[in-house]
């Protein structure tokens, strides 16, 4: 009986860190990327992840290309955008990926934009080039 409670209390302890880390990774200030005009007219569309460097402050220092989206123009809408990002400060420096999508359409949601991102990643972002 004595473990089972040592181990309770370890385990509420654990949760209760990772939970406090996953509240100070969300963004203070969080402008979406926009769809740019260029990029609705041809209809481009894709997928990319990108690497916040992110100062002990909270500011965005550099936003690094993981993985391009595959057209420069989106590429470079969505890292305008990721600069302007504001974080909760933290002790030190530290860094965040996240996944991003461009979708040629109006608003959708599907299932992969309710996942829980993984250790290390924020939600995925889902630009649409249309409203509703």
């Amino acid at each position: 009986m004595q473990r089972f409670l040592h181990s309770s209390i370890v385990l509420a302890l654990f949760a209760l860190a990772v939970s406090a880390r996953a509240v100070s990774e969300r963004a203070m200030y969080a402008p979406l990327p926009k769809y740019p005009a260029e990029a609705k007219a041809g209809h481009l569309t894709g997928s990319g992840a990108f690497a916040f460097h992110i100062q002990a402050d909270g500011r965005v220092e550099r936003v690094e290309t993981l993985k391009s989206i595959g057209h420069p123009v989106l590429d470079s809408a969505a890292i305008a955008a990721f600069r302007e990002w504001r974080f909760h400060p933290h002790d030190t420096s530290w860094t965040l990926r996240v996944p991003i999508r461009y979708v040629d359409g109006p608003v959708r949601i599907d299932s992969s934009m309710s996942r829980r991102p993984a250790s290390g990643w924020g939600m995925l972002i889902t630009v649409f080039s249309r409203g509703k």
